[in-house]
């Protein structure tokens, strides 16, 4: 009969006997370097924002931080009330436009579809100087909209409509085409298919593009800058033209913080309702 025998091993010196040693997690040196990289990338895009931020409460120039906020909500407030108008109308301008066209880029056999897609999006892929150009030129000689806020609103929308475009296409492409198909075997008509069924469940994607519509326009100024009336001036622009004609003062810090605040309660509103599934690449048509 075979003896099963165990080896135990001798404790070492300094082990105490009946007591378990734990050891420590060991640190890799590529962990240390990713997280260091991380952190110093987010320094680096951060820090802008936090001096901007410094600047403004620092009271530099013999102002306090009361009065430079003062400024926003007096001599600037206009200007947050435009940039505000401007933004809610293209908007409501984008929305009714992209809604039709993204359900017809994903629902019907639209011939070459993916060319039109990619023309479609074109300023996306363009700098803002050549579409303000390209702008005032057809204004001037075609369509006689300079000097005008709706010639404004027009430019807005053609920069942002591929933003708004874009998340639709997501999110009808997320959405199987048999929750229409039962609906209409229901008895229910196109339009109330669409809006029962398709605009609640592709809500998300509308949001995510009003989102990025309202970001890219609240803080637009280079577009503006072409085709703005000459009564007319929004918050960017007003940043723009205070700091090239009187430098960089606290009190114009304060209406870009302000308006850093804004776009951010934004953003961080969004991420808490929706999150950021609808922010996927655009080759989905």
């Amino acid at each position: 009969m075979a003896v099963a025998t165990t080896r135990q091993s001798a404790p070492g010196r300094g082990s105490v006997p009946g007591r378990t040693v734990r050891r420590l997690p060991r640190i890799r040196i590529s962990d240390v370097l990713s997280h260091g990289y991380i952190w110093l990338c987010l320094m680096v895009f951060v820090t802008p924002f936090i001096v901007l931020v410094g600047y403004t409460f620092s009271g530099t120039g013999g102002t306090s931080t009361v009065n430079n906020f003062q400024f926003v909500f007096g001599s600037f407030l206009e200007n947050l009330k435009w940039s505000l108008l401007i933004s809610g109308a293209t908007l409501v301008g984008n929305v009714v436009i992209a809604l039709p066209a993204a359900y017809a880029l994903m629902r019907y056999p639209v011939p070459a579809k993916r060319l039109l897609y990619t023309i479609v999006t074109l300023p996306l892929y363009v700098p803002g100087a050549v579409i303000g150009l390209s702008l005032l030129l057809t204004y001037y000689f075609s369509y006689h909209l300079a000097t005008s806020v709706f010639g404004l609103i027009f430019a807005m929308m053609i920069c942002t409509f591929p933003l708004m475009l874009t998340p639709i296409v997501v999110a009808l492409k997320d959405l199987p085409v048999v929750f229409e198909e039962a609906s209409e075997c229901l008895g229910a008509t196109r339009w109330q298919t669409f809006h029962r069924i398709v605009l609640p469940l592709i809500g998300p994607g509308v949001s995510a593009g009003l989102m990025l519509t309202f970001i890219i326009v609240f803080n637009e100024y280079l577009v503006t800058l072409f085709v703005h009336p000459n009564d007319i001036t929004t918050a960017p622009l007003r940043v723009f033209n205070v700091v090239k004609t009187a430098g960089l003062a606290p009190s114009t810090t304060a209406l870009a913080v302000t308006m850093q605040v804004i776009s951010l309660a934004a953003i961080l509103l969004f991420f808490r309702i929706f999150g950021t599934r609808y922010f996927k690449g655009t080759y989905l048509i």
